[in-house]
């Protein structure tokens, strides 16, 4: 493994809403908790928890964490506007976020996704909880398709549109979720002690996750109904050391990619690489690309080059080639005018420009931020 630090790309940024506070603080949580009787962070603060691009629409669209339920944007990138897509006249009082799961299905033209909230269990237990939701883009409609649990909210989803099964994980409980889009109704929710920030499907239609305090790999297999936990032995060496980092409870697992040559790409809390063949379990140590914590997003590349984006203070993009095993990094995500990407989130790649969302800014909100790759 080497790594090579490349020149300084071109870095903008695009802005739903502007906001800047008096206060500072560690997260969006600490943040709202602050200023909540403030109505201007309701109306102007956000940040980009999920993206996905539409094709078709030449656009971008983006799950936010805002206080007032404005949680779905559109992103155009020709002209560079955000649109609302008026998710506050479903939501409820404590959605405050799309967090690590908004997915296209183009035959459709429809996108799936469930919310989280930055309200604690006081708030929270007696709530219907965060609802599974499909946006029909046609009509500019949503749907909400069901609540799976009272009192629970959802971190993160998958989505297969081949078997039709939406995947999800979800607190307070640290459980993991199956809902049937076909039978309109949920296979399973059971609670497996610790949740990634964002997994992956197999190319077999299997579902990963992580469980128990080793925070170990299972998979899920849609065809046989049924849960491999490989008796605790899937598990990737630094996974104990690696959870509790995002937020107390988590698992080690930051982001997870479906590359499209038989394996899973896992991105580490701690800012690892590593590489998961879901057939054998064998799991294979790739590097560290940079000294920070935290691998937020993995994406692939045109050229199958995978791309990752994460840090928190010097915040990094890096490529890894997969023929040669080697990280080419671009580091500290500034712009012209001095201003930088403090907390990646996600990352999208299209039309050879680097997309990522930034979340938990300690002072302003979150920006879309574009680098030419």
């Amino acid at each position: 493994m080497s790594t090579v630090i490349e020149q300084k790309r071109e870095v903008r940024y695009h802005v739903i809403k502007d906001y800047s506070a008096e206060v500072s603080g560690e997260s969006d949580e600490e943040i709202a908790e602050k200023l909540r009787s403030d109505p201007a962070v309701r109306a102007l603060r956000y940040s980009i928890v999920s993206t996905c691009d539409h094709p078709g629409r030449g656009s971008i669209f983006c799950g936010c964490t805002n206080s007032a339920q404005d949680l779905l944007v559109e992103f155009d990138l020709k002209s560079g506007a955000f649109r609302s897509c008026n998710y506050a006249g479903i939501g409820t009082e404590h959605e405050a976020k799309i967090h690590r799961g908004l997915w296209l299905d183009e035959g459709e033209n429809a996108l799936y996704f469930a919310t989280s909230t930055l309200s604690g269990i006081a708030a929270t237990h007696n709530t219907p909880g965060a609802p599974i939701v499909r946006y029909d883009i046609d009509k500019d409609e949503f749907e909400v398709l069901a609540h799976p649990r009272r009192g629970e909210y959802i971190q993160g989803t998958n989505y297969d549109p081949v078997r039709k099964l939406i995947y999800f994980y979800s607190i307070p409980s640290y459980a993991f979720g199956v809902y049937d889009l076909k039978k309109r109704k949920v296979r399973h929710n059971i609670v497996v002690e610790s949740i990634p920030h964002v997994a992956a499907i197999d190319d077999d239609g299997g579902a990963w996750g992580t469980y128990s305090h080793r925070h170990a790999f299972f998979r899920y297999d849609p065809e046989a109904d049924a849960f491999d936990f490989f008796h605790g032995r899937c598990a990737m060496p630094t996974a104990v050391e690696g959870a509790n980092i995002m937020y107390t409870g988590a698992g080690p697992v930051d982001c997870m990619l479906n590359a499209g040559d038989g394996f899973l790409y896992v991105g580490t809390a701690l800012g690892e690489l590593y590489r998961l063949d879901p057939r054998t379990q064998e799991i294979d140590y790739l590097g560290k690309p940079h000294y920070e914590r935290r691998i937020q997003g993995l994406a692939l590349g045109p050229d199958g080059t995978i791309y990752g984006a994460g840090g928190r203070r010097d915040t990094f993009l890096f490529r890894y080639d997969r023929k040669t095993n080697a990280f080419r990094v671009i580091s500290d995500l500034t712009a012209a005018d001095g201003r930088r990407c403090q907390y990646p989130h996600n990352l999208l790649i299209v039309n050879g420009k680097a997309y990522v969302g930034e979340t938990d800014n300690r002072t302003r909100s979150g920006y879309l931020w574009e680098i030419t790759l």
